[in-house]
């Protein structure tokens, strides 16, 4: 029995629709999966309601949040509660916040000689969750890049012309945010930061896991951070963090899993906590 602790449906950046994830992991074999789309809770309801019996499908939600040298830390959160009306009021902030970054970075586009409207856009976004990633999948179809990553490459990554800096939560925000929702918090593919100075930080605030296995880490990695996670009294955590096919990465579905004990133990340490 494995799971996968970290997906994205249509209702952020991922390609797939909620049925169609929790078929897939059906199809592969999944025990549990956690829906964690950015700064929404939409797929929740649907992927749960889908769900075979053989199936365990866990309300999640990935935020993004920003450290005090700009560096983005995303959290993830476990066994939210969806409905949480805190939680809903602060992401429905977050959401209007992605689209007024989306207006600016398209305004830099048009200042650069490239022309994409506000629907060009939104074609490729399935609700109201905007992201660089669905400014890329428009770049890719008008021809102005030849791939996704051409386009963050080029124009809109970090340190790109057309760049637009979002207002996000602090990280400490962010896991306090994931506890009142009755989550587990955990800091989300550490492989990408470049360092973990803000550990310390974040676990005096409750951060309760770290996600050892990531389709970014190669085994060194992983093995590196299963020794931080030891050392920090932290538990370990990990997922594919898959958008789909067509999405921002390969499909990874299925291929970076975790262990079903340490399912079990995040979902104790839950029950301690809340």
């Amino acid at each position: 029995m494995f799971a996968d602790l970290h997906l994205h449906t249509t209702e952020s950046d991922g390609t797939w629709t909620p049925e169609q994830l929790v078929n897939q992991a059906s199809h592969i074999g999944l025990s549990a999966i956690a829906i964690t789309d950015h700064d929404t809770t939409a797929a929740i309801d649907a992927a749960i309601g889908c769900a075979p019996a053989s199936i365990d499908v866990i309300p999640g939600i990935e935020l993004s949040s920003a450290a005090e040298n700009g560096e983005e830390v995303h959290i993830v959160g476990l066994w939210i509660d969806p409905h949480y009306e805190p939680l809903q009021s602060r992401l429905t902030i977050l959401r209007k916040e992605r689209i007024a970054r989306v207006d600016k970075m398209l305004e830099r586009l048009c200042n650069l000689g490239i022309v994409l409207k506000h629907a060009d856009v939104r074609k490729f976004a399935h609700k109201d969750v905007l992201s660089r990633s669905h400014i890329a999948s428009a770049l890719v179809e008008k021809g102005i890049v030849g791939s996704k990553q051409e386009a963050f490459d080029t124009y809109i990554g970090q340190g790109a012309p057309a760049y637009v800096e979002r207002p996000k939560l602090a990280p400490e925000e962010a896991v306090e945010l994931i506890l009142q929702a009755g989550g587990v918090p955990v800091l989300a593919h550490p492989g990408l930061l470049k360092n973990l100075n803000i550990l310390p930080t974040l676990i005096g605030v409750g951060l309760v896991g770290l996600e050892v296995v990531h389709h970014s880490h190669n085994g060194e990695q992983t093995r590196h951070f299963m020794q931080v996670a030891r050392e920090q009294g932290l538990l370990p955590s990990g997922g594919s963090d898959c958008h789909g096919p067509g999405g921002k990465d390969q499909v990874y579905i299925g291929k970076h899993t975790i262990p079903w004990n340490w399912l079990q133990n995040l979902k104790a340490e839950r029950k301690k906590r809340h």
